[in-house]
């Protein structure tokens, strides 16, 4: 290399005055990078020769400052493998860095955004760390309790949420910080399903946690009078009351859901038997008293509706013993596709009273389904999908994700000098063009090796 910088300058025209100028800086007899920031050659098609200079200036750029999405890509592709490591280390590199598609692209995603690394690439990666980590955010996303007593392997972050969700089991109250966190609202309730609640300092978690509760109440109070627990069942049914009492006038859609299942205590258990008007006067929009009905969801005025025609009709016949809601004698969630399997398996286990009451039910379900029910099933709850588990994911899991870790030794001074290298060869080869010479046989790393050491 010297040797050809050395005859350029003695006139001899080997090389051209930019290529010249870019052996003299690879000598390390020129500072500062600027200088080639344009040149003559800019505008002309790019070679393979002057894409090795190019790639090798934007390296040495990258190191001290910022280069655009494209350039991080391309240097990802070219560089070793360590060297590319040793800029994630760095923080050289930003997410745009990933490249769109190549045996590079999984591994340089989970390094710079791992948050976007799906639980099948997970595996293909081998990084079982973070598949340990995920499914223990996933469990507890689920409400399975149960990973809080499998937990090895955790970050302290994670240690810290165990110990937190382990003194809401012991104490059977949550924490406002804990409430905050909707995808933890499962498991929470699984701990702690009876912790007080205070509904002006926490309406959303406070709502969604009273009306599963009533709903729970309610089902398990139908399942104790198919088994003769009448003891049981009023019980549930005071404990179901009281809380719809409690929420009743809340300024939130839970305030109707209570309002309804009110209504729906009145007629079923009613002290001198179905109190008909007084449910339809619970289930009226009272001014003051909560969120305007217009306020609702489409679906939940529907239902709304129909549960007051129910009522109307209901009133009109004086019925005393007619199955409000056939799903939930059963105890399966209304219009379920499975509530045929549950009754099979549920009269097996009840005495003959119990059996007739179940079997009035899948009687009155499958008159609904056919078309043939004098009167609908009055709907529990109005709003299904706003009770049921939040599912927008774990964004918690992913948003703390880790870089993974690297899997490559620390860059040698053979591979941090690639990209210089490279640069290097190509000048030699540009001059053996301009002579007339045959193409070198030697590697461009056995080239640089012998022009540096000349």
């Amino acid at each position: 290399m010297r040797l050809l910088a050395e005859v350029h300058k003695a006139g001899l025209q080997v090389l051209s005055d930019a290529q010249a100028l870019r052996a003299r800086f690879l000598l390390d007899d020129l500072k500062g990078l600027e200088i080639f920031d344009r040149g003559p050659e800019d505008s002309e098609p790019e070679t393979a020769f002057g894409r090795a200079w190019r790639l090798y200036t934007c390296y040495e750029r990258l190191r001290n400052a910022p280069v655009e999405a494209s350039a991080q890509r391309e240097l990802t592709d070219y560089l070793p493998l360590s060297v590319v490591d040793d800029l994630v280390d760095a923080a050289c590199l930003t997410a745009r860095a990933v490249p769109e598609e190549g045996p590079r692209r999984l591994y340089l995603q989970a390094r710079l955004t791992p948050s976007e690394v799906g639980a099948d690439s997970l595996q293909e990666l081998g990084w079982h760390s973070e598949l340990l980590r995920r499914e223990f955010y996933t469990r507890l996303a689920d409400g399975d309790p149960s990973v809080l007593d499998q937990a090895s392997g955790l970050t302290g972050g994670q240690r810290e949420l165990v110990s937190e969700l382990k003194a809401v089991r012991e104490s059977g109250r949550i924490t406002p910080g804990l409430s905050k966190k909707p995808w933890l609202w499962p498991v929470l309730e699984r701990l702690a399903p009876q912790t007080p609640v205070d509904l002006r300092r926490d309406k959303s978690f406070g709502s969604w946690l009273l009306v599963r509760r009533i709903q729970r109440a309610l089902r398990l109070a139908h399942q104790s009078r198919l088994r003769g627990e009448e003891q049981k069942h009023l019980t549930l049914l005071r404990a179901t009351w009281n809380d719809a009492h409690a929420l009743q006038r809340s300024w939130t859609l839970a305030g109707w859901e209570a309002r309804n299942v009110m209504s729906y205590l009145l007629v079923l258990h009613g002290d001198d038997g179905p109190r008909y008007e007084e449910a339809l006067d619970t289930l009226s929009s009272a001014p003051g008293s909560g969120m305007r009905e217009d306020r609702l969801p489409w679906e939940a005025r529907r239902r709304l509706e129909t549960n007051r025609e129910v009522l109307h009709q209901l009133a009109r016949k004086r019925e005393r013993n007619h199955i409000l809601n056939p799903y939930l004698v059963l105890g399966v969630p209304d219009g379920a596709d499975d509530w045929k399997e549950r009754w099979r398996t549920l009269r097996r286990s009840l005495d003959m009273d119990g059996e007739a009451l179940a079997n009035e039910a899948k009687d009155a379900i499958e008159a609904f389904e056919r078309g043939r029910a004098a009167v609908l099933p009055y709907a529990v709850p109005l709003m299904p999908g706003k009770w049921a588990h939040p599912r927008a994911g774990v964004p918690e899991a992913l948003r703390s994700a880790m870089p993974m870790p690297r899997q490559t030794a620390p860059a040698t001074d053979a591979e941090r000098q690639f990209a210089k290298q490279q640069a290097a060869a190509a000048i030699v080869g540009t001059a053996c063009g301009t002579m007339g010479l045959p193409p070198v046989g030697e590697s461009s790393e056995d080239l640089l090796r012998k022009s540096s050491s000349e």
